[in-house]
């Protein structure tokens, strides 16, 4: 999940954020005449990487602003088979059964009743389409380096501006599995996926991005706000950061918990041997 008021170049976002690692658990159960629904796309980069997987596919979110370079993007390089809309997976813009396929990451970690969403899907969801989403955890933050103890209050602090704020719920991902299986679905299949930053160009841009977190941010407007860290807390933690992102020692990763379950067929879908005919 990305802080609030992030920004990344969209063709750095595509590479940074690529389907073929962010929706890999989602790819198998595509097909080339799959209609797939990314719902909550945020900057569309996952939308856009899963184009060629399918025979089309939709990216919505509330917020338009959020793709409008993907936009950009397709009409640029003619991508024909992709478009974005707005709208929220609370009440999706679709009637039953539109969609073989409907992707939700780092999604229902940040409604206020995901089960709502769920739903939603499901309805959407021609029988035996698939369901897929995908959850960061701070459970399974791993971290190493200098500075440690720092750093790790660091996503402590992020952790309660989340719930303080209401931006998201920092250790949903395992609560997927259950999710699903309370909305309906069947052939339910939960995995955890480590993404790790353990190359020198990998930590230099993390560490630089969060150091600019403990600058002028969401982060530390809040953080202030909240009475978490104090100003010059802040400025030890961005010079952590700084240092962090230096050191041959350095790594982190984060589990995101991901889950794929499938709409059943119901009596009335599994065709009759007249229909086989």
């Amino acid at each position: 999940m990305q802080p609030p008021g992030s920004i990344c170049p969209f063709e750095d976002a595509l590479i940074d954020r690529s389907a073929a690692v962010y929706a890999d658990f989602l790819l198998p159960h595509l097909t080339t005449s799959a209609r797939l629904l990314d719902c909550g796309c945020g900057d569309g980069s996952i939308t856009v990487g899963l184009a060629s997987a399918v025979w089309s596919v939709i990216g919505l979110d509330i917020s338009a602003a959020a793709f409008e370079p993907a936009v950009a993007h397709v009409g640029a390089k003619a991508v024909l088979n992709v478009r974005f809309i707005v709208g929220t997976g609370a009440a999706i813009p679709f009637a039953a059964r539109s969609f073989d396929a409907v992707l939700m990451h780092s999604v229902l970690e940040t409604a206020d009743d995901p089960n709502k969403l769920v739903a939603e899907a499901f309805r959407v969801l021609t029988p035996g389409g698939v369901l897929a989403a995908a959850s960061v955890d701070y459970g399974g933050l791993v971290l190493a380096g200098p500075w440690r103890e720092t750093l790790e209050r660091f996503f402590a602090v992020r952790e309660q501006l989340w719930a303080l704020d209401g931006v998201a719920r920092s250790r949903a991902g395992r609560d997927l599995r259950g999710l699903l299986h309370g909305g309906g679905f069947t052939s339910i299949d939960a995995t955890t996926r480590c993404l790790s930053y353990g190359t020198a160009q990998a930590i230099r841009s993390f560490g630089d991005a969060r150091a600019r977190e403990c600058a002028a941010s969401w982060f530390s407007s809040r953080s202030l706000v909240h009475r978490l860290l104090t100003g010059s807390e802040l400025q030890e933690t961005k010079r952590a950061w700084e240092e962090w992102s230096k050191s041959p020692d350095s790594f982190l990763a984060f589990a995101w918990c991901r889950v794929v379950g499938r709409k059943p067929f119901t009596t009335d879908d599994v065709p009759t041997v007249d229909d086989q005919s």
